[in-house]
């Protein structure tokens, strides 16, 4: 799957559930883990995987495994710099508080797509694109609107970051699924 999905996956009570489930765990600081910087992480083990949201997230996954699921907490500070998910087949993030957030805005890399150029508009490119145009390159930045139980779906190849926090918390899900055994 490459680009990325913007969808409410989970119920409201589900999405109770999971916040609960945060609430109870144990957070652990990070000051770098791959590409997660200056945050806190709990993860989800035993017999929560068989939770109402875990199985709803697996079944809209329509894939065999899960790899892994841990909720994030990003502080002042937090943020996560631009990469892909390579070793998943699936990642779905799922926003569960948001609680005075300046920042910490989902990113993506979208794809620039060709349009027609009016023929009074100026198109002058660099020399290296001149022979290959930008078209169809991820080089948009796109910053993604989300709310409160909002998920991002997006396969390995999507590139995505979150801006830095500056004030308050953004608590999220993180799920991993493959198909791979």
């Amino acid at each position: 799957m490459s680009g990325y999905i913007h969808d409410q996956i989970l119920s409201s009570s589900e999405l109770q559930e999971a916040r609960d489930l945060a609430t109870s765990l144990d957070f652990y600081p990070v000051f770098q883990m791959y590409n997660l910087f200056d945050m806190e992480r709990a993860d989800i083990e035993g017999e929560w995987l068989d939770s109402g949201f875990a199985k709803t997230l697996l079944s809209y996954s329509k894939l065999p495994n899960l790899i892994g699921f841990y909720f994030l907490r990003y502080i002042p500070g937090s943020f996560t710099r631009m990469h892909e998910d390579n070793n998943t087949s699936l990642t779905i993030v799922t926003l569960l508080d948001d609680e005075n957030l300046v920042g910490g805005h989902a990113i993506v890399k979208d794809k620039y797509n060709q349009k027609p150029r009016p023929a009074d508009q100026t198109c002058q490119r660099s020399d290296f694109e001149k022979d290959s145009p930008p078209y169809g390159q991820d080089i948009i930045m796109d910053v993604l609107p989300m709310k409160r139980g909002d998920s991002l779906v997006y396969g390995p190849e999507q590139s995505h970051a979150v801006s830095k926090v500056y004030e308050g918390t953004r608590l999220v899900l993180v799920s991993w699924f493959t198909d791979k055994d």
